[in-house]
C-alpha cells in the first residue's frame, strides 16, 4: 500500500512540475503584444536633450512605464520601420514626408484628438492629418536672426521682413543656406515663396543672396556662426537655432516676418504597436498641457502645437494659430523642392559674385536718386524669377528635379501613393512618389529621358542668366552715363 501510494505522489509531483513548466513557456514565448504593456519603443532623430527630458517626465507621470528610445535618422526610420515590423510603438519626428508615406500605407493607428487645443490646420494649411493618423507635435518657425552689435555699428533698423535683407545696408552682412546642400533650408526658401507668391518671393530672394555669402556647405549645419561673431549682421534660419545662441550669450535678435510659415513635426502610434495601451499614454502626454509646457524648457525651446499654451504666454513672438498666419502647402514644398535647388542654384549661386556686383552698382545709382528708364529696367530683369509660375508647375519638370529619395518600404503602388498622399500632408520624398520607380526597359527609358530633360533644361537656363547678366551691365552702363 505504501508503494502504491508513493507512485501516486510521484505522478502528482511530476504533473505539477510539467504544469509549472508549461506555464512558464508559455509566458516565454507569448507573442510580444501579450505580454505585460509596461513599456513603450519610441523611434525618433529627436536629440538626447529633448527625448531624455520627456522620457524622465512620463515616467514620474506614469510609475511603472519606462521608455525605450530608439535613434535613426529620418532617412534611415523607414527601413528601420520595414525591417522590424512589431517592434516599435511611436514613431516620433521632424520628418513631413515620412509620416505622408507611412498613413498612405494605413501603418498609423487613429490618435483620439481634441482639435480645440491641438488644431490641424494653420492658415488653411493641414499640420496634422486630417484623418488623426498623426498629430502635429512642436512647430518650427522661420525667421532672421541678427547681431544686435552689427546692426547697432552699421546704423540701421534690425530686419523686421525678408526683404529687409535685401537693402544696400546689408550688402556682404547677410547668410543664406543653399537648399540644395542644408537639410533645412529648402522649406525656409519655399517660406518666402509660399508667403509672397511666387514671383515677388524670388524678387525678394535674389537680392537677399546679391547680398549674401551662402554659410553652410554641408547637410543640417544650424549654427550662424558669422553672426555670433559679428562677421555677419543677419541670417535666414529657423527660430530654435537662434533661441539656442541667444540663450548661451549671443547678443544676438530673432524676428518672425510678417509672411513666414511654421513647418510641424510630428507623433504617431504605429498599427502594429507591441505596447498598444502604454503608447497611448505616451503620446497623450507629450500633447497634454504638462508635455508641450516641456518644449519652453531651456534646453528644448520649440514651439507647441497646443493654441491654448499661446494665451497663457503672450510674451512669445509667434502666434502661429493666428488668423493672419501664412499656412505652410508641405505637399507643394515637397512636390517642387528639388526644382527650386536647381534654380537656386543656377540662377542665384551659380553667377553670385557677377550678380553682386550688378545689385551694387544699381543700389548706388538708385542710392544717388537716378531714375532712368534703363535703371528701372535693370532692377526688373535682376528681380525676375527664373521660371514662370505657369512653368514651374509643370509635372514633368518637377519629376525631372525631383530629390533622390529615401524610399525602401513596400508601401503601396505608386498610383495609389500619389492619389493618398496629396489629399492632404501627402506627396513623398521618394522617386516612386515623383514616378521615379519603375521596372525594365520602360524605366531605363522613362530615367533617360528626365535625365536628359534636366540637363537641357539646366543648360538653358544657363543660357538665360548669362542674357540677363549681360542686359543688365549694359543698361547699367547707360545709366551710369546719364
Amino acid at each position: 500500500m505504501e508503494h502504491i501510494a508513493s507512485r501516486h505522489l510521484v505522478f502528482i509531483v511530476r504533473r505539477a512540475a510539467a504544469l509549472v513548466f508549461a506555464c512558464a513557456c508559455a509566458f516565454i514565448f507569448a507573442p510580444s503584444a501579450a505580454r505585460a504593456d509596461d513599456r513603450v519603443v519610441v523611434l525618433t532623430s529627436y536629440a538626447e536633450e529633448l527625448t531624455q527630458r520627456y522620457a524622465a517626465a512620463f515616467e514620474r507621470a506614469h510609475p511603472g512605464k519606462r521608455v525605450e528610445i530608439l535613434w535613426r535618422h529620418s532617412a534611415d526610420a523607414l527601413a528601420y520601420l520595414e525591417r522590424e515590423k512589431g517592434e516599435v510603438d511611436v514613431y516620433w519626428t521632424p520628418a513631413q514626408g515620412n509620416f505622408a508615406l507611412l498613413r498612405a500605407a494605413n501603418r498609423f493607428r487613429k490618435l483620439d484628438l481634441d482639435h480645440r487645443v491641438l488644431p490641424p490646420k494653420i492658415g488653411g494649411q493641414w499640420i496634422s492629418a486630417p484623418d488623426d493618423s498623426y498629430a502635429a507635435f512642436e512647430l518650427a518657425g522661420h525667421g532672421i536672426v541678427y547681431n544686435k552689435n552689427v546692426i547697432e555699428k552699421l546704423g540701421i533698423a534690425p530686419p523686421a521682413d525678408w526683404i529687409d535683407l535685401a537693402g544696400p545696408a546689408y550688402a556682404g552682412k547677410v547668410q543664406i543656406p543653399i537648399p540644395g546642400r542644408v537639410g533645412f533650408a529648402p522649406v525656409l526658401i519655399e517660406s518666402v515663396l509660399q508667403g509672397h507668391g511666387w514671383d515677388e518671393g524670388w524678387a525678394a530672394l535674389a537680392g537677399i543672396a546679391a547680398n549674401a555669402d551662402f554659410g553652410a556647405v554641408s547637410d543640417n549645419v544650424p549654427a550662424a556662426d558669422a553672426v555670433v561673431s559679428g562677421e555677419k549682421a543677419a541670417r535666414m534660419t529657423i527660430d530654435f537655432f537662434a533661441a539656442t545662441a541667444i540663450a548661451n550669450g549671443a547678443p544676438l535678435g530673432f524676428r518672425y516676418p510678417e509672411k513666414t510659415t511654421y513647418s510641424p513635426a510630428h507623433v504617431a502610434i504605429l498599427a502594429d504597436a507591441p505596447h498598444p495601451e502604454t503608447a497611448r499614454a505616451f503620446v497623450d502626454f507629450v500633447l497634454s498641457p504638462a508635455g508641450q509646457t516641456l518644449l519652453f524648457d531651456a534646453d528644448v525651446r520649440r514651439l507647441p502645437a497646443r493654441v491654448d499654451l499661446y494665451a497663457s504666454r503672450p510674451e512669445l513672438p509667434a502666434r502661429p494659430f493666428a488668423d493672419t498666419s501664412t499656412g505652410y502647402d508641405e505637399p507643394l514644398g515637397r512636390e517642387r523642392r528639388g526644382l527650386v535647388a536647381g534654380l537656386f542654384r543656377v540662377f542665384l549661386v551659380d553667377r553670385h559674385p557677377e550678380l553682386a556686383e550688378l545689385w551694387a552698382r544699381l543700389h548706388r545709382l538708385e542710392t544717388a536718386g537716378k531714375t532712368s528708364v534703363e535703371l528701372k529696367l535693370a532692377r526688373v530683369i535682376l528681380s525676375a524669377a527664373p521660371i514662370s509660375a505657369a512653368q514651374q508647375a509643370d509635372a514633368e519638370l518637377r519629376e525631372a528635379f525631383a530629390f533622390p529619395a529615401r524610399d525602401p518600404l513596400p508601401l503601396a503602388e505608386s498610383s495609389n501613393r500619389r492619389a493618398s498622399t496629396h489629399d492632404a500632408q501627402g506627396g513623398a520624398d521618394s522617386p516612386s512618389a515623383h514616378g521615379h520607380h519603375h521596372d525594365g526597359k520602360n524605366g531605363n527609358e522613362s530615367e533617360n529621358r528626365l535625365h536628359k530633360l534636366k540637363y537641357s533644361t539646366e543648360s538653358r537656363w544657363a543660357g538665360i542668366i548669362d542674357e540677363r547678366i549681360r542686359l543688365t551691365r549694359a543698361l547699367l552702363q547707360q545709366a551710369e552715363k546719364q
